[in-house]
C-alpha cells in the first residue's frame, strides 16, 4: 500500500477533451495565453485552430534611434511586449494596421519590417530624392521624409507605399527598381494620403483633395477644403484621411501654439457632389492616426479598444527625451454641439491621458518614437 501511495499520478494532458478546452479558452482574451495553450502541443493546436486569437492594438516606444529594444504598449494598459529588434536600430519608422513597419535610414534604405515573425522586403532606394532635394543625409531622415504610409497590406499583390516629402509626393511596390512621381511642386503640401478604393487620395495643407489614379501617375484636384474651421477654432490645422464606411474622412486635429492636441473636427466626402458633411461620431469604429497609415478599425475586435474614440500620437520624430506628450485617447462621444456654444466649448473635458498608469507615462516620456501598430490583423 506504501507503495501505491508513493507513487507519482501523471496528468495526459495533451489528451484533454476539445470541449473542455475550448471551453477554458473562451474565459480568457488574453492573446498570450492562447498562444501558449496553441504552443502545448499538436492535439491543443489542432483543437483550437478555429479559435480567434484577438491581438491588441499597441503603442510602439523606443528610447532612442539605436536602441535595439522596443516595447508595445497595448491599448489594455498593459505591455503586450518588449522585443529586440536590431534590424531596426538607427532607422526611422512608422506603424500601420497590417502588422508591419515602414522603416527607413541613413542610407536611404527603405524597407518594410515585421517585428513579429521578423520578415524583411525591401523598398526601392531614396537616394535620388535627396538628389533632386540636394539635401544631406541628415535632413532627409529628420525634415525632408515626413511619412512612408504603408496603403495596402504587403501580404497582398497590389501592396504600395507611398512617401510624403517635402519635394512632392512618390509610390513604390516591393517588386519596383525605382519610386513613381506622383506629386508635383504646386501640390507638395501634403498633410495626409490614402490608398481609397484602387486610387490616391491627398490632402494638402489648404484642405483641398487632390486625386491620383495609380495607373496615370497625375494629380488632379478633386474637391475644396471643409468649411473653414479656423474661425470657430483658431490655432494650427493638420489634416488626416480614412475611411469610414466605405466613405472618405477627414479628421481636423487641432493644436495649440505649443503643437499640443486641443480636439478634432471630423468630416465626411460626398463622392459625388464633392461636398462635405460633418459627422459627430464614429460609431462603433476607433480611429488611429499620428505617426502611422491613419487608420479606423471595429473597436469590439481588438481587447481594450474603446469605440467612437480617436487614439492620437505624434506626428514628428522627437529629438530627445521631453516632458511634453502629445499621446492620448479623444472621446468623440456628446461631439455635437449647439453652433452658438460650439466656440466657446472646451474640448479637453473629452481628452483622456493614455497610457494612464504612471509607469506607462514614465515609459512614454523615456521614448523618442510613438506609433500605432496592429501586430496581428484581425480577420473576419
Amino acid at each position: 500500500m506504501a507503495s501505491m501511495k508513493n507513487k507519482t499520478r501523471f496528468v495526459d494532458w495533451a489528451n484533454i477533451e476539445g470541449d473542455v478546452l475550448r471551453c477554458i479558452a473562451d474565459m480568457t482574451n488574453a492573446a498570450w495565453d492562447l498562444i501558449r495553450m496553441t504552443a502545448v502541443c499538436r492535439s491543443w493546436q489542432a483543437s483550437l485552430a478555429n479559435k480567434r486569437i484577438k491581438f491588441p492594438i499597441c503603442l510602439m516606444l523606443t528610447e532612442g534611434y539605436y536602441s535595439k529594444e522596443h516595447c508595445f504598449y497595448s491599448t489594455s494598459e498593459a505591455i503586450f511586449d518588449v522585443l529586440y529588434l536590431p534590424e531596426i536600430q538607427g532607422r526611422r519608422c512608422w506603424g500601420s494596421p497590417f502588422g508591419w513597419l515602414v522603416t527607413y535610414a541613413l542610407d536611404f534604405e527603405t524597407r518594410l519590417f515585421n517585428p513579429f515573425s521578423r520578415t524583411k522586403i525591401p523598398l526601392p532606394s531614396l537616394n535620388t530624392i535627396a538628389e533632386e532635394e540636394d539635401c544631406s543625409l541628415g535632413e532627409l531622415f529628420m525634415y525632408s521624409l515626413r511619412k512612408l504610409i504603408l496603403c495596402t497590406s504587403p501580404e497582398e499583390s497590389d501592396c504600395i507605399v507611398l512617401a510624403n516629402t517635402s519635394d512632392g509626393w512618390l509610390f513604390a511596390k516591393p517588386s519596383d527598381e525605382a519610386w513613381t512621381l506622383i506629386g508635383l511642386s504646386d501640390h507638395n503640401d501634403l498633410d495626409d494620403a490614402i490608398y481609397f478604393k484602387g486610387n490616391f487620395y491627398g490632402c494638402l495643407h489648404t484642405g483641398e483633395i487632390v486625386l491620383c489614379e495609380a495607373t496615370h501617375p497625375k494629380v488632379v484636384e478633386f474637391a475644396p477644403p471643409p468649411p473653414d474651421l479656423r474661425y470657430f477654432y483658431p490655432g494650427i490645422i493638420i489634416k488626416y484621411l480614412f475611411g469610414l464606411g466605405g466613405n472618405l474622412c477627414i479628421a481636423c486635429r487641432h493644436v495649440d501654439t505649443y503643437y499640443g492636441t486641443v480636439g478634432f473636427v471630423i468630416f465626411k466626402l460626398d463622392m459625388d457632389t464633392k461636398s462635405w458633411e460633418k459627422i459627430y461620431s464614429l460609431g462603433d469604429r476607433t480611429l488611429f492616426l499620428g505617426n502611422c497609415s491613419t487608420f479606423a478599425i471595429a473597436a469590439a475586435d481588438y481587447p481594450g479598444c474603446k469605440p467612437n474614440c480617436i487614439y492620437f500620437s505624434d506626428d514628428s520624430p522627437l529629438l530627445g527625451p521631453t516632458t511634453r506628450l502629445d499621446v492620448g485617447i479623444y472621446d468623440c462621444q456628446n461631439l455635437k454641439l449647439e453652433k452658438q456654444s460650439e466656440r466657446n466649448s472646451d474640448f479637453r473635458v473629452r481628452m483622456k491621458p493614455f497610457p494612464k498608469s504612471k509607469d506607462g507615462r514614465n515609459l512614454l516620456l523615456s521614448s523618442l518614437s510613438h506609433l500605432w501598430i496592429v501586430p496581428f490583423p484581425y480577420h473576419h
